[in-house]
This record gives structure tokens, sequence and C-alpha cells, in this order.
């Protein structure tokens, strides 16, 4: 059961992400929603599961992969759609694959998306849902690997 609370007008997540680099880090993965919503590949914790093991699940289920990653962000989002105020906290991991390990236009193995290698100097095109993790690869602050807590409130 992940963790997830709701009621009519909000939304607490727990979710997981992987921000992954092409081999020359000029590409970040990126998993394409049905509604041109972008998101880091990830997904949701597992109760009693850590956020470790839980990236490792996602993107073995997502995208058959088996990598080693390093936690880059813990973020507390605070954003809205149209009907409802989502407050999300995050763990953001580190990696780089190379580029033919995944195709562009890769399918999700579970079925909910689809993966594009989108060029970091094109990020701002696309609306991403981890905004200030997005502006973190387009301004090159994530060159380190020191961890990083962000707090980011659209309302």
């Amino acid at each position: 059961m992940d963790i997830t609370i709701k009621n009519e007008s909000d939304r607490f997540n727990c979710r997981v992400g992987a921000i992954i680099y092409n081999e020359n880090k000029t590409k970040i993965l990126l998993e394409k929603q049905k509604n041109e919503i972008y998101m880091f590949p990830g997904g949701r914790l597992d109760i009693q599961e850590d956020s470790n093991k839980a990236i490792k699940r996602e993107l073995n289920e997502e995208l058959n992969l088996k990598i080693d990653l390093t936690l880059k962000y813990i973020i507390e989002m605070f954003v809205r759609s149209s009907k409802t105020k989502y407050h999300e906290i995050g763990f953001y991991y580190l990696t780089q694959i190379k580029e033919s390990q995944i195709g562009d236009g890769f399918k999700s193995l579970d079925g909910n998306g689809v993966f594009y290698w989108i060029p970091v100097h094109d990020l701002n095109n696309y609306h991403i849902l981890a905004t200030p993790i997005k502006n973190k690869i387009i301004q090159e602050e994530i060159d380190n690997l020191e961890l990083e807590h962000l707090i980011y409130k659209e309302y």
C-alpha cells in the first residue's frame, strides 16, 4: 500500500524519483504522462519501505533498471492542480546511465507512461512537476553529491 492521504480538496504523497543523466550529462530521462506533464522516473513509497529500496523497486518495475543511486534532494512541494492542493515529500536520487540502455519513447513496463531523453538545454520547454529540481539542473547546480533540502510552494 503506497503512502497517500487524500480528501475532497487535498492530497499528501510521499514519493521517490530518479534524476537520470545520459553518459555525457546532456540529457535527462523523463516520463511523459497523458496530460503533457513530465516527471522524473519513480513513484510512491509503500508503507514500511525506505526511500532507497523504493526507488530501486520503481526503476526495476518501470524500466527494468538495476543501478546504484545517490540521494541528492529531499523536497517538500506544495502545488495545486485545477481542483486539488498537493503536499508532497519527495526523495530524489541522482544517477547516470548510457542513453542506449533506455531508448527514446520507451513505454513504461507498468503501462503508465512513456520515457524520453530530454536535452538539458530544452528543459524550460517542458512542464515538469518537480520545478525546483528542473531549475537546479538548468542552472547546473546539481554537480556535487551533497544532500540538499528544498521547499517549494506554489500557493
